[in-house]
C-alpha cells in the first residue's frame, strides 16, 4: 500500500529537474517576448517618425509651389523704399519675391500683394511674409521644414537653361522653373530635389 502511494506521488508530480527545465523554456520564452516587443515598439517608433517627416515635406511642397503660383514678376522698394527685383537671392536670403493673394473680403487698407521671403536659418527652411509688398516690414520667420543641412537653387530660364545664379536682365523677369536641391542632416549624401513651375515666368 505504501509502495503504490509513493508511486502515485511521484506520477502525479514534478521532479527537481524536470522544473527547472520548465523554468528555462519559461525564461526563454519571456526573453524573446521582450525582444520581439521591444524591436516592435522601436519600429512604430521609427515609421512614426518617418511618416512625420514626409508629412512635413508634403506641407513644405504644398506651401512652396503655391507661392510659386502666386509669384508675380513684379519689382518691389523694401522698407526703407529701397528697389528690389521681383526675384531675389543671396545674403542669408533663399527666395524673396512678391505674389499676389485672391481677397473674398478685403479689408480697408489691405492689400492682395504680398512679400514672401523663404530662408535658411539653423537647420530650419523658413518662410516671412510682408502684409504689403511695398514699404512694409517683413513678419517673424515661420519654421516650415526641419532638419535641412543645405539648400541649392537653380533656375531654369525662357530659354530653358538652367542657371545657378539668378541674374535678370530686367527687374521684372522671373524664371520659369526653380529647382531645390535639400540635404537633410541626418542624411546629408541623399539629397532631395523639388521642381517648381513658375506661373509668372512665362511672361
Amino acid at each position: 500500500m505504501d509502495a503504490q502511494n509513493r508511486g502515485g506521488r511521484r506520477a502525479a508530480g514534478f521532479t527537481l529537474v524536470e522544473m527547472l527545465v520548465a523554468l528555462f523554456i519559461f525564461g526563454m520564452i519571456a526573453t524573446a517576448s521582450v525582444v520581439l516587443l521591444r524591436q516592435s515598439v522601436e519600429a512604430e517608433a521609427r515609421s512614426a517618425v518617418r511618416l512625420e517627416e514626409m508629412g512635413d515635406l508634403r506641407r513644405f511642397s504644398a506651401i512652396m509651389a503655391q507661392d510659386m503660383t502666386l509669384m508675380l514678376p513684379r519689382p518691389s522698394r523694401d522698407a526703407l523704399g529701397g528697389d528690389r527685383v521681383a526675384l531675389m537671392t543671396g545674403d542669408g536670403l533663399l527666395l524673396g519675391f512678391s505674389r499676389q493673394i485672391p481677397q473674398i473680403d478685403p479689408q480697408p487698407g489691405s492689400s492682395s500683394l504680398q512679400r514672401i521671403e523663404w530662408a535658411l536659418e539653423g537647420g530650419q527652411l523658413t518662410r516671412a511674409v510682408a502684409a504689403k509688398a511695398d514699404g512694409a516690414k517683413t513678419g517673424a520667420p515661420v519654421a516650415i521644414l526641419e532638419g535641412v543641412e543645405s539648400a541649392t537653387l537653380r533656375f531654369r530660364d525662357k530659354q530653358g537653361v538652367w542657371q545657378t545664379d539668378w541674374r535678370p536682365q530686367r527687374t521684372d523677369e522671373l524664371p520659369i522653373a526653380i529647382e531645390l536641391t535639400l540635404a537633410q542632416r541626418d542624411n546629408p549624401s541623399q539629397a532631395l530635389t523639388l521642381e517648381f513651375l513658375v506661373a509668372g515666368g512665362g511672361g
